[in-house]
């Protein structure tokens, strides 16, 4: 179960590090795709910030009921 969390944990930094890259890539994309060495244009900021919506949401519930379960918080057995 401890690899378990700690998967989470990290999986979800990952993601929210791309969330906020790819946001960053859709307001700012001629400072993002300069960065990324034209890797990454507003279209594909777009899109892969649309496709990172679910994971984020997924991890995110993972991660605060893994944690309430660690600290006790939650009641059922």
């Amino acid at each position: 179960m401890v690899i378990f969390r700690k998967s989470v944990r990290w999986l979800l930094l990952g993601v929210s590090g791309l969330l906020v890259l790819s946001g960053f890539g859709i307001t700012h994309y001629q400072v993002v795709s300069q960065l990324t060495l034209g890797l990454l244009n507003k279209a594909q900021a777009f899109q892969l910030h649309n496709f990172l919506a679910v994971p984020f949401v997924v991890l995110l519930v993972l991660h605060v009921v893994l944690a309430s379960k660690f600290f006790g918080l939650n009641n059922s057995k």
